[in-house]
């Protein structure tokens, strides 16, 4: 009877810590999950620009100026770096028919057009058929953007044909690294 007693309780005793066994363990362990959150935004970059600018010079006249207003929006940290050229298939010249005024610099009594402003500084640069830097920025813009106005001049020498002389100007803006 002592044996059954020593049995049974036993049994009971390894029963109960059976069952609270599994229940002691879970309560010690801490299970954890994470999610990890990855958002991309996405560089943006626009530029516009006045569209046609005009003025009329006189033979032997001073210089007239134009005033074309580029603005470039980008969030790109690194900031922009702006270029222009002029496109005309003839090459850097105001067209008129068979008459050009090259590109140059202006002053009076010269047939000459040419762009200051930005990085060229305050004497007029004969732009050209490549890419010429005219600004570079190392920030991004505020939302309204970053609008800058450019100059241009053109002359007529006493000789210059009369007509309305023309050409294009391309600007490029690119996101800095």
């Amino acid at each position: 009877m002592k044996t059954t007693k020593i049995v049974i309780a036993l049994g009971a005793a390894a029963a109960l810590g059976v069952a609270v066994l599994p229940l002691a363990s879970y309560a010690d362990n801490n299970y954890t999950a994470t999610t990890n959150i990855t958002v991309s935004i996405n560089s943006t970059f626009s530029i516009t620009a006045t569209e046609s600018v005009t003025a009329t010079a006189t033979n032997n006249g001073p210089v007239v100026d134009m005033s074309p207003v580029v603005t470039v929006i980008t969030n790109n940290s690194g900031g922009f770096t702006l270029k222009a050229k002029t496109t005309h298939a003839s090459g850097p010249a105001l067209i008129s028919g068979s008459n050009t005024i090259g590109a140059g610099s202006p002053s009076a009594g010269t047939s000459a057009w040419g762009m200051k402003g930005g990085a060229l500084g305050t004497t007029y640069t004969a732009l050209k058929t490549t890419d010429t830097t005219v600004l570079t920025t190392s920030a991004p813009t505020d939302t309204s953007g970053t609008s800058t106005t450019f100059t241009i001049g053109v002359s007529a020498s006493p000789s210059q044909a009369a007509g309305t002389y023309a050409g294009t100007i391309t600007w490029t803006g690119t996101a800095n690294s």
